[in-house]
């Protein structure tokens, strides 16, 4: 009996051995598709992500070569008021929008949405180890450093404002400026009532030289700096998003 069921068995292997090889070829199948539909997910949930950090981090490049602008004419204003001051030159009414424009400060927003969604899930989803680490930095490097520097702009934006209670008219929006070579601000221009007064304020000259200085410091040290940072980074995100597309 036992002869019979070996004969039969070893008569019947190979049929064995092809399903069990049909079997482990279906399961490495299913898991080979399993893989290839979560790489797919991913890959598609980290080009949805790229997309994201690129409308911010555009959005922060638009807003960072604005703030540049506003500081350049800031600075520029400052100077042709402090040349005024030492040469002892009378007024003009082209001043009054490079006064306006010395109390020019700003606040750098930098939207966080995105890196913010990215720590709350995972951030190796961004596959590039290079690209995640510079996207980071920018938010938790950068972007801090900036912010405190600011401060100090606004700092000087405050003692200012001493100046202009003493010294000057409230802002005018609707007169038109006289100066061809600095548009005026948003917030209008500044005409003093009592310039004799003012330009034999030392305090308020060296003001001015200070408020220069932190902002050539701001411009040079952190928003140049970072407005290239940002154009290399976005130019980063485009090429990721070409290669996994």
């Amino acid at each position: 009996m036992l002869r019979v069921i070996f004969n039969h068995l070893k008569s019947e292997w190979y049929k064995y051995i092809i399903e069990i090889i049909v079997v482990i070829l279906g399961i490495l199948i299913a898991f080979n598709l399993e893989q290839w539909r979560d790489t797919r997910s991913n890959k598609k949930r980290e080009i949805e992500i790229l997309k994201e950090f690129k409308g911010a981090l555009a959005a922060d490049l638009v807003e960072m070569q604005h703030n540049i602008s506003m500081h350049e004419y800031s600075i520029l204003s400052s100077k042709i008021i402090l040349k005024v001051i030492q040469d002892n030159l009378p007024y003009h009414d082209s001043l009054d929008a490079c006064f306006a424009h010395t109390h020019a400060f700003t606040t750098f927003s930098g939207r966080v949405g995105p890196i913010e969604q990215l720590k709350n899930t995972n951030l190796a989803i961004v596959s590039n180890d290079k690209l995640r680490l510079e996207i980071i930095s920018m938010y938790d490097e950068a972007y801090p450093r900036i912010r405190l520097v600011e401060l100090a702009i606004k700092r000087d934006y405050e003692q200012l404002r001493d100046f202009d209670r003493l010294y000057f008219d409230a802002y005018d929006v609707d007169r038109v400026s006289t100066n061809k070579s600095i548009p005026p601000p948003f917030w209008g221009i500044m005409r003093p009532l009592r310039f004799a007064e003012l330009k034999a304020n030392p305090e308020y000259a060296a003001l001015l030289r200070a408020r220069i200085s932190n902002q050539v410091g701001l411009l040079r040290g952190h928003y140049n700096p970072t407005e290239k940072a940002l154009s290399d980074l976005l130019n980063q995100i485009d090429e990721e998003i070409k290669k996994l597309d």
